[in-house]
């Protein structure tokens, strides 16, 4: 079956599958397809009117953006390439600040969109 296939049979079950457990099984196997699954889980989150199901679905795309924003934040530590100290760390804030003064935005400024009851 393919990925495709798969991924709107999963979403089918969780937005109308008479069980909740089932409804959190399927959101569960959504989300171990990573990001390609986002899509899926936002469509549940908008359709769903069970509270417990939305509080899975927000913890699911949550969990995936984390794990991406994770892996996409992993080095390798090396001779030329050495690990991030409290020095480097607070020039590289201090270089984000400054980046945002100049746009005029903070990232502390920024939220979510609210979500339609």
């Amino acid at each position: 079956m393919s990925d495709s296939t798969t991924l709107f049979e999963l979403k089918e079950k969780a937005k109308w599958s008479a069980d909740p457990k089932e409804k959190k099984a399927a959101i569960k196997e959504l989300s171990a397809h990573g990001q390609i699954a986002i899509p899926q889980l936002e469509e549940i989150l908008t359709i769903t009117a069970y509270e417990e199901i939305r509080t899975a679905c927000a913890e699911a795309i949550r969990a995936i953006l984390a794990n991406s924003k994770q892996g996409t934040e992993t080095a390798t530590v090396s001779k030329d390439n050495p690990p991030a100290t409290a020095d480097t760390m607070s020039s590289k804030s201090q270089k984000k600040e400054e980046k945002e003064k100049q746009e005029g935005v903070a990232a502390s400024d920024l939220r979510l969109a609210d979500l339609p009851p």
